[in-house]
């Protein structure tokens, strides 16, 4: 308990000493702050993303990487969509350009530069490494009771590889045919599913392996019930009470949602402590259920009808008692309860790509579009975690 204790008290102490002694003198020389500009040097202050920012050459060493890396938190929490944006708000706006670390706008480097440093960081996954460390440093002693877990959609400007047609058919499998094998016939055993080969996987990192992060075509049902079809990828993300996202993982738009509920709820396991898994009809699987049991906690999945009358009629049949419970004021079940905090997630994807930079991304490449991801997640996190002691 004491420890939990310190670890908020240690965040409402920084807040404080922020509010009272460093405000008053950035707006003695800058001039009075506005409410997104506060925001930023909170969520920079608490980031510390400059020691995860590694110097390689000894004798001819980068200039200014710590300075772009606060700059794009800043492209993040102001919600710029390029990097020429950022550049551009940069020369115009004086406080900006103090608080990321350049005194004039001739100290500010080039897109070039910006471009070559933000590769550097995304091989380096220093975005993911920072919201990592925020998490250990200031939720990892505190017990949450949901993790809600969901993949959101990211279209992308890229084209697919073009396949030639021998590599097609080489690829394409052979069609099964129908009835028992002939005598002295062998077929090919099934092939395991991604779940059933990560189920006896043991690292995070093994598992991740499964899951393509190739630009791809992804499917998926909307809410009306319409299919939305797109190019690009998905981010899996693990929300815990108060809508702060604590693990998130880039795969290919081809990718099914449930390929990476292992190691989203093994990491997220890993990271803080929480009491119910909560996932739609896309996680519906026995191995999901027993393995976030096998964590230690309680799993309340949606159910998929996957067209079997039998399952169809059962949910209708829950709704129709809903209902008359609800007539009567009293619960059917708690679960449906529970799982109704499920929007925490929802809430975070509509962050995402309405307010922190994240509705179009305009960079080629698995690993730069998972690095711009990350910088929004990590402000997120930040800023979702600055309410808990505000």
């Amino acid at each position: 308990m004491t420890k939990i204790i310190s670890s908020l008290s240690k965040m409402w102490l920084k807040v404080i000493n922020l509010e009272q002694s460093l405000f008053p003198e950035i707006q003695a020389s800058l001039g009075t702050l506005s409410t997104k500009e506060e925001k930023l040097i909170k969520i920079l202050d608490f980031a510390e993303i400059e020691k995860h920012i590694i110097v390689v050459n000894v004798t001819n060493i980068k200039k200014d990487r710590e300075q772009i890396a606060r700059a794009f938190i800043a492209k993040s929490v102001y919600n710029l969509q390029t990097t020429a944006d950022l550049i551009d708000r940069l020369c115009i706006d004086r406080t900006l350009r103090v608080i990321c670390g350049w005194r004039y706008t001739n100290d500010i480097p080039s897109e070039a530069t910006f471009s070559r440093a933000f590769k550097e960081m995304s091989d380096l996954k220093i975005a993911q490494k920072t919201h990592e460390q925020f998490v250990a440093a200031y939720l990892s002693k505190k017990t949450f009771f949901y993790n809600a877990t969901d993949a959101t959609k990211i279209p992308l400007r890229q084209k697919l590889p073009k396949v030639k047609k021998e590599e097609k058919e080489k690829t394409k499998p052979k069609p099964k045919k129908r009835g028992r094998p002939k005598k002295g016939e062998t077929r090919e055993p099934i092939k395991p599913s991604i779940l059933q080969k990560q189920k006896e996987m043991k690292a995070v990192d093994e598992m991740l392996e499964c899951v393509s992060t190739k630009c791809g075509v992804g499917v998926k049902q909307n809410s009306k019930g319409n299919r939305e079809v797109w190019l690009g990828g998905k981010l899996h993300i693990s929300v815990v009470d108060g809508d702060i996202p604590i693990t998130a993982f880039y795969s290919g738009a081809n990718v099914h949602d449930s390929s990476v509920a292992l190691p989203l709820m093994q990491e997220t396991s890993r990271r803080v402590n929480y009491f119910y898994d909560l996932q739609d009809a896309g996680y519906d699987a026995d191995i999901i259920r027993e393995y976030s049991i096998k964590l230690g906690h309680r799993p309340i999945v949606d159910i998929n009808p996957k067209n079997s009358k039998v399952l169809k009629e059962k949910i209708e049949l829950i709704k129709h008692e809903k209902k008359i419970f609800e007539v009567l004021g009293q619960h059917l079940n708690l679960d449906t309860e529970h799982y109704n905090q499920r929007s925490m997630v929802e809430r975070v994807n509509k962050y995402l790509k309405d307010d922190f930079g994240c509705d179009k991304i305009y960079y080629q490449g698995a690993k730069k579009v998972a690095s711009v991801l990350a910088f929004g997640i990590l402000s997120i996190c930040i800023h979702q975690s600055l309410k808990l002691v505000t």
